[in-house]
């Protein structure tokens, strides 16, 4: 059911502690996991019709009219549970998560419901009835393993509320050996519990290779910035608000790797990394390019900002001497050129074009800040 993929929990809904997923997951990834509790139509319909029948018969054999009730009671929360999957749908098709506490609920009353009908089943004492509850209750076991393993602490209360009021019926039904199905219980729903946590670790296992993949694609592994990898979407949906570019690499790198390694090189481009999101704060898209090459997408800043800013960068950079693990301190410069959104380009890829040559005109010039049409005034400006 397409209603299934996400969803989330409403507003300060105290079944958060229920429907967890009991292990660490990435953030993104709860939604998915919520969106497997919500209701299928055909699932409810098939325990609706199960339930109904037990009912029925166990009222038909026994004349009892509390089975008449149960069968009612089975009509209304089939009701209630398919107007539920309706409303998941609803928000599906407008673009909102649904949430799953209704649906959540309604399983619980539901199971609840099963459990009360085997006890009272199991205290009329008719055979045939207490078989057919038996084998329905117990054929519920794996399904709602199945279905709610995404949360193990509801998975085994569902059982619970299905299988024990059943059990402590048939030790009330006059045959005193029944009671040791009471203590059997608990190993039961121990091992259902361990069964699904060790679920639920392969399952987080799995979400945070993928999460840790999916981050890596698009961030640079040493620094933890972003990467080439969709950076002009990126750049182009930052671009429907003014927009900085500032495109900046670091002068005399080249030394320090030669003189003390490529593992001090890479000591000073993570020093890099941190001083460039700390001035450019959380707004700003930061990316590494590669080699010692960084660029900075800043929304909402005019040319004179955009000026200020690259001077504060190059101040972070330059005033600083970076620590080495073999403890001495090496200095670095950085060249600086930029272009702004809608002043000197009209487009992502001029933007690019432009900050890279106004990069290259400050490296020619010996460093420093350069705007991309202060650049294109110079005689060797590309």
């Amino acid at each position: 059911m397409e209603h299934q993929r996400r969803a989330r929990l409403g507003n300060g809904s105290m079944l958060a502690w229920l429907v967890d997923p009991t292990t660490n997951i990435p953030a993104d990834t709860r939604p998915i996991l919520l969106g497997s509790l919500l209701s299928a139509s055909g699932v409810v319909l098939v325990g609706a019709l199960s339930g109904i029948f037990v009912a029925v018969a166990a009222a038909c054999r026994t004349g009892s009219r509390q089975f008449w009730v149960f069968a009612a009671i089975e009509v209304v929360l089939v009701l209630l549970r398919l107007r539920a999957i309706r409303r998941s749908e609803r928000h599906f098709r407008a673009g909102t998560l649904p949430t799953v506490d209704r649906s959540v609920l309604l399983t619980i009353g539901w199971c609840a419901l099963q459990g009360i009908t085997g006890f009272a089943i199991a205290l009329t004492g008719d055979l045939v009835m207490i078989v057919i509850a038996t084998a329905f209750i117990l054929g519920l076991v794996a399904p709602i393993c199945a279905r709610n393993h995404a949360a193990p602490r509801l998975a085994v209360l569902l059982v619970m509320l299905c299988d024990l009021p059943l059990k402590i019926g048939l030790a009330f039904s006059g045959h005193p050996v029944l009671w040791v199905l009471i203590p059997l219980c608990f190993p039961l729903f121990a091992s259902i519990c361990v069964l699904l946590r060790n679920v639920a670790a392969v399952m987080a296992a799995s979400f945070n290779a993928a999460e840790r993949n999916r981050f890596l694609a698009g961030h640079d592994a040493l620094t933890g910035l972003a990467n080439r990898y969709g950076l002009d979407e990126r750049i182009a949906a930052m671009a429907v608000r003014p927009l900085a570019l500032l495109c900046l690499d670091l002068d005399r790198f080249k030394s320090i790797n030669d003189r003390y390694g490529h593992g001090a090189g890479d000591a000073v481009l993570v020093a890099v990394a941190t001083r460039l999101r700390t001035v450019a704060g959380d707004g700003a898209l930061v990316v590494r390019l590669g080699g010692d090459e960084f660029l900075l997408a800043v929304p909402d800043l005019d040319p004179a900002q955009t000026e200020a800013l690259g001077r504060d960068i190059a101040a972070a950079i330059t005033d600083c001497h970076i620590p080495l693990d073999s403890g001495d301190h090496v200095a670095i410069g950085t060249s600086i050129g930029y272009a702004c959104f809608p002043e000197d380009a009209t487009s992502v890829t001029s933007l690019r074009t432009n900050a890279d040559d106004a990069l290259y005109a400050a490296k020619r010039a010996g460093g420093g800040v350069r705007r991309h049409r202060a650049a294109a005034t110079l005689p060797d400006a590309a």
